[in-house]
């Protein structure tokens, strides 16, 4: 199982919630367990941390590359790491010690990009998954949109402003998530590759619609 660490709910209950939550590129698994005060205190919250080393203390989810003509991913590693995360997932029950009532599964830039890819690979793994400032890979298709039958509660967030992967995107993914019939709840911000105060409350409020 990826590395991990665990935040347990600040109101237990036999069978909590369960949030796992992937950080972007060249950060690690403590970025994103900042977001852990501002959310449902019934929420067991799990940050894990991507397989490759990035330097500086920081990981990928996969390597990519700047040309000319936009950003290229080394498909082998977004497949391996894809492959581990679900894995991980599948072990998550066993290693927490108990059954979530339920996972919800989100990520933030690479992060996103995991879950979407995750959620489309094996749907049942998770309740729902939120995706800030990521974007679909070509790799995850067209193969997953045949075979993901489960239609997954989904929030997609992202700036208008962002110069590092650009808000049509998320655009995009809206565009093919609904065209299959998964319920998506979309929003824009105008901000840039960041989540802000705005975004974070609107995750707060749609983690908690999730819940019993």
């Amino acid at each position: 199982m990826l590395s991990a660490i665990v935040r347990q709910p600040l109101a237990p209950t036999d069978q909590p919630p369960v949030l796992v939550l992937l950080h972007g590129l060249g950060s690690n698994e403590h970025d994103l367990m900042g977001l852990a005060p501002e959310l449902d205190p019934r929420l067991l919250i799990v940050c894990i941390q991507a397989p490759i080393e990035y330097g500086n203390g920081g990981y990928a989810w996969f390597e990519i590359q700047w040309e000319a003509d936009g950003i290229r991913v080394d498909a082998e590693q977004v497949q391996a790491s894809r492959e581990i995360l679900i894995e991980s997932l599948r072990l998550l029950p066993e290693a927490l010690g108990f059954e979530p009532s339920q996972i919800l599964l989100g990520g933030f830039s690479q992060g996103a990009i995991m879950s979407l890819g995750v959620a489309l690979a094996e749907p049942e793994l998770v309740s729902g998954i939120l995706l800030m400032s990521g974007r679909l890979l070509p790799d995850f298709l067209p193969q997953e949109l045949l075979t993901a039958t489960k239609a997954l509660p989904i929030l997609i967030q992202h700036g208008t402003s962002d110069g590092v992967l650009p808000v049509q995107g998320s655009r995009y993914m809206r565009e093919k998530l609904e065209s299959m019939g998964w319920p998506v709840e979309y929003k824009e911000y105008p901000m840039a590759h960041e989540i802000s105060e705005q975004s974070l409350a609107d995750v707060r409020d749609w983690i908690s619609d999730r819940l019993p």
